[in-house]
């Protein structure tokens, strides 16, 4: 009975270790966004304390590399070009996310009445 305990103890600390280290990204930030085009856009996330990060954008293949902090936060500024795409962002690490038909162009928010 101890060694089936033993044995799920380390089951789950394996798992949780797995999921602990994969990189992870803001509800803000996925497929089908767009980005401020001829700025210095912000990514960012979350990983495991103390591991590096590389960020590549389709438009120009340029990657920007990021080591976490002991707090698992990483951020990098992605140049991007002029109005266009769709392209796509690679961040890798630990594990891999793409995100895809990224747009680069004008991003408005706007408030007010309804006749604005």
């Amino acid at each position: 009975m101890k060694s089936l305990k033993l044995i799920f103890v380390l089951c789950a600390l394996s798992l949780f270790s797995s999921v602990f280290g994969q990189i992870k990204l803001p509800a803000v930030m996925g497929s089908h966004m767009v980005l401020q085009q001829k700025s210095d856009a912000p990514v960012w996330g979350w990983a495991k304390a103390n591991e590096q990060v590389s960020v590549t954008g389709s438009w120009d293949g340029q990657t920007v590399i990021a080591t976490t902090g002991s707090d698992g936060k990483w951020m990098v500024k992605l140049k991007t070009p002029v109005a266009g795409g769709p392209y796509t962002i690679k961040i890798s690490g630990k594990n891999k996310i793409v995100l895809e038909d990224i747009l680069i162009g004008e991003v408005w928010l706007c408030s007010g009445q309804s006749n604005m």
